[in-house]
């Protein structure tokens, strides 16, 4: 879907203008009421965390979708074009964090931490995006609750309000792991293993109400199997962080 186009016929795709919008409030929340050295510290780990996550979202999907990109070998370039894959983003920039972690010699868990704001802001301009744009859309209902949204030829029903459903659950997560670990006495990374939690909880529990053609393994969306395998990651970090902090007291 196209929002608008600059001077020249230049269009600028619904998608692309959300996800810019989720990186700048995103990055705007980063660096909050911080002082100058940490403002500094965290936009430029966003930055870096953010080409991570490009790049990562861009090679997963091209590598899922290969036969037609070996025809077409340049387009895989043309990020513009569209094609990203969350579990290849959020691959991509936690690697990328954990370098620029250890380069610069900065906690990893306290960087995580304070880039969780920009990953809820993708997460909810990704989901927004998708509804806006054709993709992870749900079955078409006559019910009150359903929403119009369109699929991948931009046929406009009635639907499952799948997408919305996801940004609300992505707030409203966050919100209450937030406030929990504000009031708590936790340790860092904590609210980064959670935010990885409730992302894959929301991507693997909204996959069984998808009905967007994507590709499946044994009966399950490879999104739905990516969900699982991060959630598996943020739990194993979790319990290490606690058994780390057992380990000291």
């Amino acid at each position: 879907m196209i929002a608008f186009y600059l001077p020249g016929g230049i269009p600028i795709y619904a998608f692309s203008l959300l996800l810019a919008l989720g990186v700048f409030f995103g990055m705007v929340w980063v660096v909050w009421q911080l002082s100058d050295k940490e403002a500094s510290r965290n936009m430029e780990a966003g930055i870096w965390t953010l080409l991570g996550a490009l790049v990562g979202s861009r090679m997963v999907f091209v590598a899922f979708n290969w036969p037609y990109f070996q025809d077409h070998p340049w387009e895989s370039l043309q990020v513009y074009l569209g094609g990203l894959s969350w579990p290849g983003a959020l691959a991509g920039g936690l690697l990328v964090l954990a370098l620029y972690a250890g380069v610069n010699h900065h906690p990893f868990e306290e960087l995580a931490d304070a880039l969780v704001p920009l990953l809820v802001c993708l997460s909810v301009s990704a989901w927004l995006g998708c509804w806006l744009d054709g993709c992870a859309y749900g079955a078409a209902v006559s019910n009150w609750w359903g929403v119009p949204s369109s699929d991948e030829w931009g046929q406009v029903v009635s639907r499952s309000p799948v997408q919305l459903i996801g940004a609300l659950f992505t707030l409203g997560l966050f919100w209450s792991s937030e406030r929990a670990v504000r009031r708590g006495n936790f340790k860092s990374g904590t609210l980064a293993c959670l935010g990885v939690l409730n992302l894959s909880l929301i991507s693997f529990g909204l996959s069984f109400l998808r009905v967007d053609p994507v590709l499946s393994w044994r009966g399950l969306h490879l999104d739905a199997w990516a969900a699982l395998a991060f959630a598996g990651l943020g739990l194993i970090a979790l319990l290490t962080i606690y058994s780390r902090k057992k380990g000291k007291a």
